[in-house]
């Protein structure tokens, strides 16, 4: 009783469902299966009590008839009545002449008389005669047959009954636990179905699969948590191919005005080393300004070319603390202004294998996304750290620290939280230090401030 009780309750769990024909056809069959055998049971045992007993019924006739034999009792009216009343049955004397002499006081059932005279005469016989079983045995030393008659046992009796009714209720009870695994069955199957069309959806589902249902150890929990994965792999399958055809679009756009916007930077900064020379000094601050803003724009088209261009490094043993310091000193001016000073601790020269323009550039961003970050000042901490064959660089910002979906999304293409931000300075990070064999790391420090860790193998 508990266990149906705890299989019910694990059913309830998974919501109503709308029964199917499956209930049918795993219910029924195995119920009337079960009803049937035990019918069959209880007959086939009925079958066989009704042959013991006329069997029984038949040595009893032979015991009687052997006792007459060896005694001189006579075959009349008042013996058939004695032996009646011991017996409780109906006893007749079928007589060598073909007469009957049956017991007196009792209706002689109808129609017996002339099938008795049809038995043979030589042998013990039991048998049935519509209602009534007839046992027929001749007397020893005469041609005379004893005769004994009651009514039969109609239908299912003695053990029969005892049979039937436990079978009966053992089929109520099998059903109903056969009710209960079909439910089992078919309720996750029926739900899997309706849940099988959000495999054709591009977001999560509304109504996930339930719990219960992943979390079971048999076919059913594996074919759940199959689906489950199936979907999303497929999620993010999907999203990976619309990064990338965003990607391939960034792509044909980079690389079309990548030259038309390189020659005129190119232009404008060459002419502003020329003017230099022959401005007053008071005018230098705007030649600067001329070259930082032409540097941006070469840095962005730089960042497009790097993304759309998944071309291996050109690696070389490169100084990561010179590099490092190169791209403060040209940001020193803007972090200046941003209150957002680059302090740097380091051992001294730490050589990389590293493509020196890609580690730069994501340096400068890294630097630059920590200073935006910043937005009422502080010192930005580059700490470079050597250990195990590898150089540890870790950039920290005195800032709020990345948010949960930030953490989330960490690198992923076109997502920034920054108004204005294009999202791909940290996506041209990761694949820049994955190609490198690196690892970065996104992180939000103890004392506040966001934490990005940069791994990359030291020269050989």
């Amino acid at each position: 009783m508990n266990i149906g009780c705890s299989l019910l309750r694990r059913v309830v769990n998974y919501g109503p469902v709308r029964r199917g024909s499956l209930y049918k056809r795993l219910v029924i069959p195995l119920s009337a299966f079960v009803l049937l055998a035990s019918l069959g049971l209880a007959i086939w045992i009925s079958m066989l009590q009704r042959r013991e007993s006329l069997r029984r019924f038949e040595q009893t006739a032979i015991t009687n008839a052997g006792f007459m034999g060896q005694l001189p009792l006579p075959r009349s009216i008042e013996m058939a009545n004695r032996l009646s009343t011991i017996l409780e049955v109906r006893v007749a004397f079928l007589r060598e002449d073909g007469r009957i002499v049956h017991s007196s006081g009792e209706q002689w059932p109808s129609g017996i008389e002339k099938q008795l005279k049809d038995f043979s005469r030589n042998t013990t016989t039991a048998t049935r005669i519509g209602s009534y079983e007839v046992a027929t045995t001749p007397l020893v030393s005469s041609q005379d047959h004893l005769v004994l008659v009651r009514e039969a046992e109609g239908g299912l009796t003695g053990i029969g009954i005892w049979i039937l009714i436990p079978t009966l209720f053992l089929t109520a009870a099998f059903g109903g636990l056969v009710f209960i695994l079909a439910d089992r069955i078919v309720r996750p199957l029926t739900l899997l179905t309706g849940w099988l069309p959000n495999l054709k959806t591009n977001e999560e589902p509304e109504n996930p699969i339930p719990a219960p249902l992943t979390a079971r150890s048999d076919e059913l929990g594996q074919l759940a948590r199959s689906l489950k994965d199936t979907h999303q792999s497929l999620l993010r399958e999907q999203k990976l191919r619309h990064q990338s055809e965003r990607l391939a679009t960034l792509g044909r756009i980079a690389t079309s005005l990548a030259h038309e916007i390189r020659n005129p930077a190119a232009a404008i900064r060459m002419h502003a080393d020329l003017i230099e020379p022959r401005i007053v000094t008071e005018g230098s601050e705007s030649v600067n300004l001329i070259r930082e803003e032409v540097e941006r724009i070469t840095d962005l088209v730089n960042q497009w070319l790097f993304v759309a261009r998944a071309h291996p490094p050109e690696r070389r043993p490169h100084d990561l603390v010179a590099m490092l310091e190169d791209v403060g000193r040209r940001q020193k001016s803007a972090l200046t202004h941003a209150g957002t000073p680059l302090e740097i601790d380091a051992p001294g020269p730490v050589i990389v294998e590293c493509d020196k323009l890609r580690i730069e550039q994501v340096l400068r961003n890294l630097i630059v996304n920590s200073s935006q970050a910043t937005p009422e000042g502080g010192p930005i901490i580059a700490q470079v750290v050597v250990t195990a064959g590898v150089a540890r660089l870790t950039i920290r910002d005195s800032g709020p620290g990345f948010t949960t979906e930030a953490l989330a999304r960490f690198g992923e293409p076109f997502f920034s939280e920054r108004e204005g931000g294009m999202g791909i300075g940290l996506t041209l990070a990761r694949e820049v230090i994955q190609a490198h064999d690196g690892l970065i790391e996104a992180s939000n420090h103890a004392e506040g401030g966001a934490l990005v860790s940069i791994t990359l193998p030291l020269s050989s």
